[in-house]
């Protein structure tokens, strides 16, 4: 709601005859609704609750009982299914699942590794049998919710190991020539935006660099200007590789089901001299910055769901929840 790109959806539904309603979860929902539709975004409480917070989890069990006491309520998204996406190694491990490789058609997830604590040696035998090498990006567990969950570190030797910070998950990294495509899912559309990311590393120039740390937000943002983004004069000839739209769709087909969520962004980077698609995260209801037909395709998909809704005979006060 706090987001420009939402004032045109907010103005579609007012036309449409939806009435959009943000709600205030300091009170209970029962003296707000009743709703026909909710839309949810409540990842910074359950990151809280995830934390201990009491306060977050009592909020987030207010909203599941609401939900559960209405189930005749559509919820874009289920609760449920966005928390999977909240730990980094099941959203990897759906992303295995969805993996596409087909004979020139290759859409992968890097090898990872989960590190719980600060043993050299046990982390180090857990990267080997991974199949993760050197250079590696080191992520946060949690992915969502919280400004730490996007403060990252490329490491590129053992040495480097020691800048780990359990619980954490490391991962391959693949060169792409400081090019990210976002791909924002929501309800029955895509959109692909291209974002500025890190440049190539080569074992044979950085074997003894120390740890890179860095916020992908200060780099992947769509103004951001961020010296690890400046390709070296060796890549600076390379022409940018697009993804393959059909082998996007193809992925986003596989994945929604599987997450079973309508909103929903895959960050996809295509590796430098293989053209292979790669997998690098997954996140809930991203931002749509960059998707200007976003908001026209978000109101219909919503009118769409409410109109079926409505021929069942369910109608009220509110059709739709924001939290």
């Amino acid at each position: 709601m706090r987001k420009s790109i939402f004032d045109t959806f907010a103005h579609l539904c007012e036309k449409t005859g939806i009435d959009l309603i943000e709600v205030d979860l300091d009170r209970p929902l029962e003296e707000q609704g009743p709703f026909d539709l909710i839309i949810q975004k409540l990842t910074e409480y359950m990151a809280a609750a995830i934390k201990g917070s009491k306060e977050a989890m009592k909020t987030l069990k207010g909203v599941e009982m609401y939900i559960n006491d209405h189930p005749e309520i559509i919820v874009i998204d289920p609760m449920e299914s966005v928390q999977k996406l909240f730990d980094r190694i099941t959203s990897y491990q759906i992303m295995k699942e969805c993996e596409i490789l087909e004979e020139g058609a290759r859409v992968s997830i890097p090898n990872f590794a989960q590190i719980d604590e600060l043993d050299f040696k046990l982390n180090l035998k857990k990267i080997e049998s991974a199949g993760v090498s050197f250079p590696m990006v080191c992520k946060t567990v949690i992915g969502h919710g919280s400004e730490s969950c996007h403060e990252m570190a490329v490491i590129f030797n053992e040495e480097g190991l020691k800048d780990l910070m359990p619980p954490c998950v490391v991962q391959q990294f693949v060169n792409h020539n400081a090019v990210l495509f976002k791909v924002f899912v929501a309800g029955n559309n895509h959109y692909i935006v291209e974002r500025p990311s890190i440049k190539n590393f080569y074992m044979k120039d950085v074997k003894d660099q120390k740890t890179i740390f860095f916020s992908s937000h200060d780099v992947s943002k769509p103004d951001s200007g961020s010296y690890l983004s400046e390709l070296d004069e060796d890549d600076k000839d390379d022409s940018v590789t697009t993804p393959d739209e059909d082998l996007v769709l193809k992925l986003v087909q596989k994945l929604q089901p599987k997450l079973n969520l309508a909103m929903f962004g895959i960050d996809i980077i295509v590796e430098k001299g293989t053209g292979h698609h790669v997998v690098i995260d997954i996140n809930y209801f991203p931002g749509y910055e960059g998707a200007p037909s976003f908001p026209v395709d978000f109101a219909k998909y919503v009118h769409d769901l409410l109109s079926k809704h409505h021929k069942t005979g369910v109608t009220s006060e509110n059709p739709i929840l924001i939290s």
